[in-house]
Formats: C-alpha cells, sequence, structure tokens
C-alpha cells in the first residue's frame, strides 16, 4: 500500500479529468482553464499579483537596505538577521527572554515542568480599547476568570510598567506584562526529522501535535525552542503549519535562507500537497471545493464555509484526488492541493463535502456538531472540549478517549486549575504536507517531500 500511494504522488501531475463539488458540475479540467474566469479565479489573479508586487518592492528595499546599513542604526546577528540597538527600541528593550527549564519524556509526550515566566506582549488589534480583565478572561482558555482577576487586584500585571486595575482600557501600542507560573501543555515527543540541510535552511518533517513557534500556552514545548535546545539550531519558520498537521516546514537559518524560500512562498511559486485520512468513501476523479471561508470564534481557532457575501469572507479554493479507499469503506487517503493558504482550508473543505478528516477534533467531532450546524451551540460544545470532557472524534469519541481535560485539582504553587495529560485526539491528525515543490515557470526550481506517514498505510 505504502508503495501504490508513493507510486501515486510521483507520477507528476493528476489528470483532472472530473470535478465534483456542492457548488460545481462534472467538466474536463481544460474546460476549466478555458472557461471566463470566475471572481475566484479573479480574486486569486489579483492576490498573486499583489504578493509579486510586494516581494519585488521588498526585494529592492532589501537592496538599499545594503547599501545604506552602514550609516543606519540597524545592526545583524551572526546570522544576519536584522536587529535593533535596545537603546532606539522599547521592544527590543521588553524582548522575551527564557527562564531555565527541564525536560521530561514520558513516553509519546514531551513534558516541561513548570516554571515562573514574565510574559510581555503589545497590544493586539482585536484587544485595542477593551477591558483587560476582559482580554484575560476571553482570550486566555487556559484559566478561570476568577484566576485573572485576583491576579489584576494584588498587582501581578503591569500596563506599560504600571500596575494595572480592573478597570484599565487596553490602548494601541500598550505593553501588558504579567508574571506567571506557566504549565505548558505536554506534546508528541516524536522526533524531529531533518529533510534536507544547507549553510542557509533547514527543512525538517514536522510531526504531529507540535506548535512550530510559542504562542499561547506554548513556548519551549515548540519546533522551533526544541531545535534551539537539542541541536543548537536559532532557525526563522518561513512556511506555517498549525500544531496538529505534520510535514514539510521551511526554516531559515540565515537571513539569505529566509529571502531564498520566503519569497517564492509569498510570491506564491509553490506547489503544496497534503495527504489526508477522511471518512467515508472518498468520491473517484478529481474534486474541486472553491467555497469562501470565515473565522467565527477566534479563542476556538473555528472556521467555517460562507457565502461570498460575507463581510469576513476569505476565497478559498482546494483540489482533492482521491489515493485509496481501505477494505471496509470507511475510510479514504485523499490528495489534497490548496491553491490558497486559509487556516484550517482543507479540513473545513473536507467537513463541507461530507468527508472530515477521521481524527479532527474539531470538524469531525460528533459531540460537538451534533445534528446539524447551530453555531452558537457548535461553540458552547467546543468551548467544553478539554474542560469538562476530552476531545472527541468520528474515529475516537470522546467517551473511549482519554484526552486532556480538567482533573479537579489545584497547583499548589499557583493555585491554577491542572489538566490530564494529551490523548490520542490531543496530538495526532491525519493530514501531512507531503509535497511542496515550485512552480513549472519558476526560475528557481526545486522540490521536497518527507515519507509517508504511517496513517497512510
Amino acid at each position: 500500500m505504502i508503495r501504490a500511494v508513493l507510486n501515486f504522488f510521483r507520477a507528476g501531475k493528476p489528470k483532472l479529468d472530473g470535478v465534483t463539488a456542492s457548488t460545481a458540475t462534472k467538466r474536463s479540467f481544460t474546460e476549466i482553464q478555458d472557461k471566463d474566469k470566475s471572481t475566484f479565479d479573479a480574486q486569486l489573479e489579483q492576490e498573486i499579483k499583489r504578493a509579486k508586487r510586494v516581494q519585488e518592492e521588498k526585494i529592492k528595499r532589501r537592496e538599499r537596505n545594503k547599501k545604506s546599513n552602514a550609516k543606519s542604526e540597524i545592526i545583524r546577528d551572526g546570522a544576519g538577521f536584522k536587529l535593533r540597538a535596545s537603546s532606539t527600541n522599547k521592544k527590543t528593550k521588553n524582548r522575551q527572554s527564557d527562564p531555565p527549564y527541564t525536560i521530561e519524556v514520558d513516553g509519546p509526550l514531551r513534558k516541561i515542568v513548570p516554571y515562573y515566566f514574565t510574559y510581555n506582549t503589545y497590544c493586539k488589534l482585536r484587544w485595542r480599547d477593551r477591558n483587560l480583565l476582559d482580554v484575560f478572561t476571553n482570550e486566555f482558555r487556559d484559566r478561570p476568570a476568577e484566576y485573572y482577576k485576583k491576579t489584576i487586584e494584588r498587582g501581578a500585571v503591569l500596563l506599560n510598567d504600571k500596575p494595572a486595575t480592573l478597570e484599565s482600557i487596553i490602548k494601541n501600542g500598550d505593553l501588558i506584562t504579567h508574571k506567571v507560573h506557566r504549565h505548558e501543555p505536554p506534546v508528541t515527543s516524536r522526533p524531529i526529522e531533518i529533510v534536507f540541510e544547507d549553510n542557509d535552511i533547514l527543512v525538517i518533517n514536522k510531526p504531529s501535535g507540535i506548535p512550530v513557534h510559542p504562542t499561547g500556552r506554548y513556548r519551549f514545548n515548540t519546533i522551533t525552542k526544541a531545535l534551539e535546545k537539542e541541536r543548537g539550531y536559532v532557525v526563522h519558520p518561513c512556511n506555517r503549519l498549525d500544531r496538529m498537521t505534520s510535514g514539510l516546514m521551511f526554516l531559515a537559518k540565515t537571513s539569505k535562507g529566509a529571502d531564498k524560500i520566503g519569497d517564492q512562498l509569498k510570491a506564491r511559486e509553490v506547489e503544496k500537497e497534503y495527504l489526508a485520512k477522511v471518512v467515508g468513501e472518498f468520491p473517484e476523479g478529481t474534486t474541486v471545493v472553491d467555497k469562501p471561508l470565515k473565522l467565527l470564534e477566534p479563542r476556538l481557532t473555528l472556521n467555517v464555509v460562507c457565502e461570498e457575501t460575507d463581510p469576513d469572507a476569505k476565497h478559498a479554493r482546494t483540489i482533492f484526488e482521491r489515493v485509496s479507499v481501505s477494505k471496509d469503506k470507511q475510510t479514504s487517503i485523499v490528495k489534497c492541493k490548496p491553491l490558497t493558504g486559509r487556516s484550517h482550508q482543507i479540513r473545513v473543505h473536507l467537513q463541507h463535502l461530507g468527508h472530515p478528516i477521521a481524527n479532527d477534533p474539531i470538524y469531525s467531532s460528533p459531540e460537538v456538531w451534533g445534528d446539524g450546524k447551530d453555531y452558537d451551540e457548535v461553540i458552547k460544545r467546543l468551548d467544553n472540549v478539554g474542560k469538562s470532557y476530552p476531545a472527541g472524534t468520528w474515529q475516537l469519541p470522546s467517551s473511549r478517549s482519554n484526552g486532556t481535560m480538567l482533573t479537579g485539582e489545584l497547583c499548589p504553587e499557583c493555585e491554577t486549575e491542572l489538566y490530564s495529560d494529551p490523548g490520542p485526539n490531543d496530538i495526532e491528525l491525519y493530514l501531512h504536507a507531503f509535497r511542496y515543490s515550485t512552480k513549472e515557470d519558476t526560475e528557481q526550481q526545486w522540490s521536497y517531500e518527507t515519507k509517508l506517514p504511517h496513517w497512510a498505510n
């Protein structure tokens, strides 16, 4: 089976001899190409043109900066990444510094022993003119509202280096400082595999269930921090992969590497191919979905399909092709080619087709979605996942899962509520970035691929 799947991918571009979707009728790929440009095609073309213009301007600015760096206050680190003198930049002055920390590997899990950390962040756009307590309560789900209330009351949260109050309003440019006893969630202990490496870039096969860089509740249980701690690499991500998605990641070791890969990714000169294991017998041939997406609930990263007329709509298109079907026809392996890069795009488009990823804790969970799409109810149920009950999926319902949820115990150090360890639904998703390659008309040609994930067998 593995050889058959590999042969499928390495056979080159598939013949797109049929298109099926809820918004399209079957027609040949040639007809799609020759047909007058749809709204999506026009939007995508404009987006690519804008991206290329931005990159061209960036390259010109880069050349100008090379000539003027000697006269400016811009300095660079040993890898060529830009730094600024701390005396002239308050954000450098308040840069996060890492405390000592301890890693524990417990079977399938990589754990960080709880530690004290001073958290600095500047006001985000969506926080502007909002109450500080309201932001903490609604943006950070790992602690109850009462914890944040007590923390602010005792002066442990600073706003522009001064103690905040329960009445404090966050303004644009405000610096929020909070010293906290951090409990990072465990992540997978699977190793980070090197696909390719030279002096400028590092290409890895990212395991599922670990974030790429520090974000939210994660800092040291991330790809960049793990590589720094365990291999001495200081790298900068060039592409994005969600915490739960596995596969190809491009990491720049130098500014030259960041420019080399980053410019091509941003200019839309790279084709991406993913593998997914989905529910049911996926239709033969090629299926194209071009339904716009929108972010419905930022706290839960819940995205849904919507209409083009929705003010928050972002155009999106994904091409799917069936690779194989299990003997019992309960699941299928599907090749996915996103033409746009929206958050959760592949996952949401597969759910829209009625073939969600088999172990997707958001989009395949019967407990979350019930019999319909009452989004208020979906959000309410999803907000309780990992608190009142563990994550459930089509493959492993929460009733049979032993994943993350509140234990009812408190940390003796900081009195925060404690969580149980993650289970299978929390650290693995059957979505894998298999191959990235430059388009045929691109000047600099390259292609990278990983070995197949274990679930593709």
